[in-house]
């Protein structure tokens, strides 16, 4: 077992690095002032596999932990399964001392930690992401939130985990199509942020490096996006780069019900268009869109929708509800070479929908 722990961000998160570390759960909550009882939230896959050893490593450390699975997918996300974590909570008379435990994938996390955010106005969160996905992307920022059938994260809370606890001994059971999805976010976050880290990754796969690799790839992942987070904590300004590849991302999950992409899969189209997008005006040239789609297509990703299931009006439709939009416009995450991004919001609707058209398979 080896972990680290990164410095805590003024949203007082501590972020702990590890391969085998979940049987630290306990002890790591202790080290950051966490008291009272622990309630996990995990949904029945995670919990069928780490329901034990989490309730273990928190009881060892006094927790006196009690655990409910919800039933996984994107449908989880939602004000029903919200309130049926509150009754739980009012059950188990929980307390505003007491601790909300995320152990899961990202949906686990925006759940459990809108749950946590939003009962008794606020109990002390702690995230332990089971994917790549949320150990990258959504554990890591303090965003939570819940779907409505409008739009995806509509509802939701900028709550700060005290801790979270990335082991990357749970990606050992991770199913090759989840891999990959979560990959997505890690190429993403090197084209936008390190160009040196796309160069490391572009010609290989998670599955290909060693385990001190994959965990220093992530762990630079999370600090780069920390810094960002510090730097805007509740999304007015430069964190909205991290949205590379959503916008469109986003309305394909919406408006193909949540049913047919992944989150990482829906991005990686999203990511294809707004280079296409980038290209189009100018900002880069083609071979960079070349390399990043190869990247991404070595991964297992799609680089296009079904023209089957979706057409590029009601895309465009369903990215103007999004929450990423603004004053009736939407914004935009551009490439202009790798490591350098802008946010546009008067691209015209015409080369949007000329993208979109080409994004369909």
């Amino acid at each position: 077992m080896t972990s680290t722990a990164a410095s805590p961000s003024p949203a007082q998160t501590e972020v702990v690095f590890g391969d085998g570390i979940l049987s630290a759960l306990g002890a790591r909550m202790a080290d950051v002032g966490l008291g009272g009882r622990a309630f996990i939230i995990t949904d029945e896959r995670v919990g069928a596999r780490y329901a034990g050893p989490a309730l273990e490593a928190l009881a060892s450390a006094g927790f006196h932990p009690q655990l409910v699975a919800v039933k996984g997918g994107e449908g989880a996300k939602s004000l029903g399964t919200a309130g049926d974590l509150y009754a739980w909570l009012a059950d188990q008379r929980a307390e505003r001392r007491d601790t909300v435990v995320a152990l899961g994938g990202g949906v686990i996390g925006d759940l459990a930690g809108f749950v946590a955010a939003t009962y008794m106005r606020g109990m002390a969160l702690v995230q332990v992401p089971t994917t790549v996905l949320a150990q990258v992307d959504s554990a890591v920022g303090g965003k939570t939130a819940v779907n409505l059938p409008q739009g995806k994260n509509l509802v939701g809370a900028f709550h700060p985990a005290r801790l979270t606890l990335i082991d990357i001994a749970f990606l050992d059971a991770l199913p090759e199509r989840e891999l990959h999805n979560g990959w997505a976010e890690v190429i993403k976050t090197a084209v936008i942020f390190d160009e040196a880290m796309f160069e490391e990754l572009e010609d290989t796969t998670p599955e290909a490096m060693e385990r001190g690799q994959l965990l220093d790839v992530l762990s630079r992942c999370v600090h780069l996006k920390m810094k960002i987070v510090e730097e805007d904590p509740t999304e007015n300004g430069v964190r909205m780069l991290l949205n590379f590849g959503h916008t469109i991302g986003h309305a394909i999950e919406s408006a193909s019900g949540y049913e047919t992409y992944l989150h990482g899969e829906a991005v990686s189209i999203g990511m294809v268009g707004a280079i296409d997008l980038s290209h189009r005006l100018g900002l880069i040239d083609r071979d960079l869109v070349e390399r990043i789609e190869r990247s991404l297509a070595r991964n297992g990703l799609p680089l296009r929708y079904a023209k089957t299931l979706l057409t590029a009006r009601r895309l465009l439709d369903a990215a103007a509800s999004d929450k990423k939009s603004q004053g009736g416009k939407l914004r935009w995450i551009l490439s202009t070479g790798l490591g350098s991004t802008k946010i546009a919001s008067d691209v015209p609707d015409e080369l949007v929908l000329d993208v979109l058209n080409d994004l369909a398979a």
